[in-house]
């Protein structure tokens, strides 16, 4: 089943639970819904006690890494990375898609993701295009999240540097040998 049966068959949930002429529908997808969330709380529980203590990506982050499990675990509050880490294991693959923009993650506060965006140098002073981008892969990696608030923050320019022997060398027409 790709991503795209998954979407359709979660759409079509959704409008047989919306046209449920009586609460026993919904009921019973709230009991499968309770049902399959202790499934994966039981089978994260394993997989997170198998994985070695202390370092790298362990078994549930794998796991987690599949984006259909990532929101049925999000969903149970289940997922082994909390949203400051998914938001900023997000962030450097945009690079390619900020137009030498920065991004950094500054706080994530309830539902609210607070972000700093610095422009690259010399360009045409736009950010919205980078500063959508950014919020569209903070809220892909952290569906919780509800704001997303970006302080765009000017780089300043770099400052000037004169090198101090242009600064003692005496102009050519004063130069021995120099034409007058």
């Amino acid at each position: 089943m790709d991503d795209r049966d998954v979407t359709e068959r979660v759409r079509r949930v959704e409008e047989l639970l919306d046209g449920a002429v009586d609460g026993h529908a919904v009921e019973l997808a709230e009991a499968l819904l309770d049902l399959y969330g202790e499934v994966l709380a039981r089978i994260m529980a394993t997989v997170s006690a198998a994985d070695p203590p202390g370092g790298g990506e362990g078994l549930a982050e794998r796991i987690a890494a599949d984006e259909l499990v990532a929101h049925l675990l999000l969903l149970h509050d289940l997922h082994p990375l909390d949203a400051s880490t998914r938001i900023e294991r997000a962030l450097p693959g945009l690079r390619g898609r900020l137009a030498g923009a920065s991004a950094e993650l500054v706080a994530v506060e309830g539902d609210l993701a607070r972000l700093r965006l610095r422009p690259r140098r010399g360009g045409c002073g736009s950010s919205a295009a980078p500063s959508s981008v950014v919020e569209e892969a903070v809220l892909r990696a952290a569906p919780e999240i509800e704001r997303v608030e970006i302080d765009v923050v000017e780089s300043p320019s770099p400052p000037v540097v004169i090198p101090v022997e242009s600064l003692l060398r005496a102009p050519a027409r004063d130069r021995p040998g120099a034409p007058a």
